[in-house]
């Protein structure tokens, strides 16, 4: 019944037309990528996922990456500090203030470098019970779609942006990927647009972490990006602006369920 609501509430609410001129204040005002060829083929059947800290994974995380290998049916690769330099391309290092980050951010930081930089699948390691095979399959079949994912769970977890960018995220949030596990076309105006603010931002922090440099959560005094500030603030705003370049699967969602 509450799906049901869901599906009509979607179904009257007014449509969604993206104009830069409503988003003065936001970088998603910026003037689209119109230039850069994307590719329509074959998309690496690889799905990243990253453990950042020099730590073991706990029992359950283990255990739930043990079973996400087995329910995708498709390659994943575990991107370490003892790998990472494996998948830093030879023409874009890593930021400066890279090292600073906590262990999340750093998550968020790798998420984008590697959509942007080789396409394919990223999730976070979390517990999964079906096949990501025909995801990838509808997006290259989609030439004209960039990414696909499941939609956003609802106003709450949406990215608390301010101004007009976040009352629209709010009032379309079914028009959002989740953050945590989707499949992204290399190289495409959304991915460009997303390193691009993403290296902004950590240009504007850089001094800042060197001072005071993250924990795990970044919850350590003097941590000074927010929690979600370059990852789902970024992302999200980019899934309203390019929304007609989305698909949606609900086989790309993650069960919830203990993993940590």
């Amino acid at each position: 019944m509450g799906y049901f609501k869901t599906l009509v509430k979607r179904s009257i609410s007014p449509a969604y037309h993206y104009d830069e001129s409503t988003y003065t204040n936001s970088f998603i005002s910026n003037v689209p990528l119109q230039s850069i060829e994307v590719g329509k083929g074959e998309i690496d059947r690889k799905i990243y996922c990253c453990w950042t800290g020099e730590n073991e994974m706990s029992a359950d995380r283990f255990k739930a990456f043990e079973a996400l290998k087995e329910k995708v049916k498709v390659e994943v690769v575990l991107v370490t500090p003892k790998n990472l330099n494996d998948f830093i391309h030879p023409n874009f290092p890593l930021h400066k203030g890279f090292p600073y980050l906590s262990l999340i951010q750093k998550s968020d930081y790798l998420r984008c470098y590697l959509m942007h930089h080789y396409g394919g699948g990223y999730t976070d390691i979390k517990v999964f019970n079906s096949s990501w095979e025909p995801a990838f399959k509808k997006l290259e079949k989609n030439s004209d779609k960039w990414a696909i994912g499941f939609r956003e769970i609802g106003k709450r977890g949406v990215a608390l942006v301010d101004d007009a960018v976040g009352d629209d995220l709010k009032k379309f949030w079914h028009l959002l990927l989740g953050n945590c596990s989707f499949i992204c076309r290399p190289y495409t105006p959304l991915t460009h647009e997303w390193y691009a603010e993403l290296l902004k931002r950590m240009d504007f922090y850089y001094e800042d972490l060197v001072k005071n440099p993250g924990d795990a959560f970044g919850s350590n005094p003097g941590y000074a990006i927010p929690w979600a500030y370059i990852m789902g603030h970024i992302f999200h705003p980019l899934c309203l602006k390019y929304h007609n370049r989305l698909l949606y699967s609900r086989k790309l969602k993650f069960v919830p369920k203990s993993y940590r």
